[in-house]
């Protein structure tokens, strides 16, 4: 995958991490398998964009969290 994928997991994963919240919490909001989070996470798959917002909604940050300061102008 691309280094904004690996930007993108890292992300994810770190905020998970810092709510307290297991893969499988992830998974079951967004009705996926807990082994789609850990490769979003791991960067062996994309997140779509539909299920990147409704992380952003559940982690409780904006879909801009995700990205590199200055990679999504207008977000």
């Amino acid at each position: 995958m691309t280094p904004l994928d690996q930007h993108v997991g890292r992300r994810i994963r770190g905020k998970r991490r810092a709510l307290g919240l297991a893969q499988d919490d992830l998974a079951v909001e967004l009705g996926v398998g807990r082994d789609m989070i850990e490769a979003y996470e791991r960067a062996t798959a994309s997140v779509p964009t539909d299920h990147l917002l409704r992380l952003a909604a559940f982690l409780g940050v904006s879909v801009a969290y995700f990205f590199p300061t200055g990679s999504c102008p207008g977000l």
